[in-house]
């Protein structure tokens, strides 16, 4: 049972391999969280573990909703390269393709706030956010 990929496992690996090349480090939320893979360096790209909203089952298919939210921070002087990077995020996540699973993106579910400043770090940043749901066919 430990090496099956479960949908979960699939979507958040999906979306590293999709932003990785966006930004000088890509963390997943628990890496973010760990005091031994934790990186100050910047640009940053943490993707949060997606959670679970809802699940229908009809027949023999089940088809769980999940939210993936992408958290970006940028120093504070390069705002533009940062606006960009949440375009291009914006533009490829809807066309996700996961590796084992079909994967859906549920029209309209995105949401982009405007970035904030971010002040919790000693060098000032601004923080992004991405946040899309999916459809995928677990079964």
């Amino acid at each position: 049972m430990d090496n099956v990929l479960l949908p979960r496992t699939d979507l958040l690996s999906c979306v590293c391999n999709l932003v990785k090349p966006l930004a000088t480090t890509v963390l997943t939320g628990d890496e973010a969280n760990d005091p031994q893979t934790f990186q100050l360096e910047y640009p940053q790209i943490i993707v949060q573990i997606p959670w679970r909203t809802e699940t229908s089952r009809y027949k023999l298919v089940t088809t769980a909703a999940y939210t993936q939210q992408v958290d970006l921070y940028w120093p504070a002087d390069e705002m533009g390269t940062m606006m960009d990077t949440l375009d291009k995020i914006e533009i490829l996540l809807p066309h996700l393709k996961l590796q084992k699973y079909r994967c859906d993106y549920v029209t309209d579910s995105m949401i982009s706030p405007q970035p904030q400043v971010d002040t919790t770090t000693s060098e000032k940043l601004i923080h992004g956010v991405v946040r899309a749901d999916f459809f995928i066919t677990e079964i």
